[in-house]
Parts: structure tokens; sequence; C-alpha cells
């Protein structure tokens, strides 16, 4: 009796301890993201805006509220799902986007595998360059991604979550081309890099689904392959006077087949 007593005080004793390293992983992430959000908040460059000369997206622009409701900066949150592969199981994801109307974006991700291991990946982009930094429980270093094939990817989902951040769409440094009534090409340049991305819409204006041929995915065995990808928006809300994308499915496609990675819901937004 006296040794279970003591194995069971052990393993209460690594539970406890388990339970504060993730708490204290998880504040000191949340202390960074708070930190950095700050100075990227402050530091707000925006550049001037225009009219797109695009109709569909300046029709969008005009159903978004921006008018109404101009901002400097929007913060985002999202609760939804992700994984890494089809063969995965789907992750719980809590994320946090700071966006403005230029090509500057800050993306906070914490995904809860089981109730005890948890990930965080924090990303950025800013000036043409982009870097993604993972970590186990907030605190322990798992892997980082930079490089000029992964900007460009962050540019071109920089310029996709317009639908989170419609005044990017009037950035000067964007050119837009119509490809027929209902799909407008869209391609964002900074500094030596540009990324593409194509916009269809519905009949009632809204911008339905986007695809870009810039994006990277994540390969099984490291690295990563530029692949097709598409985010399906399939509903919108109101959010703080705008008009935002509500319920979002994001997939690569390969050989034809649609592998979604990620589903989000978005759950609040804030103009700054």
């Amino acid at each position: 009796m006296g040794i279970f007593k003591k194995l069971t005080a052990v393993i209460i004793i690594l539970v406890l301890a388990n339970i504060g390293f993730i708490w204290y992983g998880q504040a000191s992430f949340e202390a960074t993201v708070k930190t950095l959000a700050k100075s990227f908040t402050e530091n707000n460059t925006t550049a001037n805006l225009g009219d797109p000369a695009a109709e569909d997206i300046e029709k969008y622009i005009e159903k978004s509220g921006l008018k109404e409701h101009p901002y400097k900066t929007i913060a985002v949150q999202f609760e939804g799902e992700y994984r890494n592969r089809p063969s995965s199981k789907w992750a719980k994801m809590h994320s946090l986007a700071l966006l403005r109307p230029s090509a500057d974006m800050m993306w906070a991700v914490k995904l809860e595998t089981n109730p005890v291991v948890t990930f965080n990946a924090l990303e950025t982009y800013h000036a043409g360059r982009a870097s993604m930094q993972m970590l186990l429980f907030g605190i322990i270093p798992t892997g980082e991604v930079e490089g000029k094939e992964f900007a460009r990817s962050e540019l071109a989902r920089l310029l996709a979550y317009s639908v989170y951040n419609p005044a990017l769409l009037e950035l000067p440094s964007i050119e837009y081309r119509a490809v027929d009534e209902r799909r407008t090409e869209a391609t964002i340049h900074d500094g030596n890099i540009s990324a593409t991305v194509t916009f269809v819409t519905s009949s009632n204006g809204d911008i339905v689904e986007i695809t870009s041929g810039d994006r990277v995915r994540p390969l099984k065995k490291g690295g990563f392959m530029r692949t097709a990808w598409r985010m399906q928006i399939n509903s919108y809300g109101e959010f703080d006077g705008l008009r935002l994308a509500k319920d979002v499915v994001e997939a690569w496609i390969v050989d034809g087949n649609s592998i979604e990675y990620s589903k989000s819901r978005l759950d609040s937004a804030k103009r700054l």
C-alpha cells in the first residue's frame, strides 16, 4: 500500500507539473503576441489608398461597409479545425490575425491535438519577408520557415485574406484583370516579389471563392511544394460595422482532388 501511495503521489506531481508547464508556455506565447500586436498597431505605415480598377471588386468593397467604417488595423479572431495531412486527425484551432491596408500581416495560431499537447505558430509578413515559428506548448521551438517562396505564399495568403480586411483591396500596388464577369485576377506587388490570386464573385456581389497558384504546402518528409490552393467562403456576418467572411474552408488541390486542411469560423473582429 505504501508503494502504491508513493506512485500515486508521483503521478499527481507529474500531472500538475505538466499542467503548470503548459500554462506557463501559453501565458508566455500570449504575452509575446500582445507585445508584437502593440508594435504592429503603433508602427502603422499604411499607404494611401485608391479605387480598384475592377467593377466587381468595387461592388464588393461598397457592400462591405468600409466607407462608413474605415480602420488602420483590424484584429480578427477565429475558432476552427486544422490538419497537416488527409490522414491526420483534425485538431482544434484558435487563431488571431492582425491585418491592415498594406502588405503586412501577423498571425498567431494555437492547435490542440489533445487535452494535454498544444502547438503554436507565429507567422509574420513585412517588407517582402515572411517567417513562421512553431513552438510546442508555446515556448519550445520545433521549427522555423523562411525564404522567398514562402514569402510569396504568405503574400498570396495576405491578399486572399482581404475578405477579412477589405481596405487592402484599395491598395495601389494591386493590379486587377477581369477574367470574366465572375472572376477577377489580382496581383499584389511588394518590393521584388509579387503574388496572384483569383477572386470569384456570386451574382449578389459576394466573394465566394479565392484560388491561387502561388501558395506552398508542407510536405510529409519536410520542406514545401508550390501547390494550387482554394479558399471557399460559405457565409458572411457583420463584425464591428463590417461585412466579413464568416465560415471558410481552405484546401490544397492535388491531382484534381480537393484536400481540405483548415475550417475556420470568424468569432470576432475589432477595428483599431
